[in-house]
């Protein structure tokens, strides 16, 4: 079971790396796409860090 929660977590990682990769290449205000990155990144480091529990 905790086999499969891991891989999960990983598709979840990839896939938020992907969406703000997306996101940031087709936002044209910086303070917005600032925002929207800074919570990708948190929601992404939160994901890593729960990674070894």
């Amino acid at each position: 079971m905790a086999r499969s929660n891991q891989g999960r977590r990983d598709i979840a990682i990839a896939v938020c790396l992907i969406i703000g990769l997306i996101i940031g290449s087709f936002i044209k205000r910086v303070h917005i796409g600032l925002i929207i990155g800074l919570a990708i990144g948190l929601l992404t480091a939160s994901l890593i860090a729960n990674r070894n529990k």
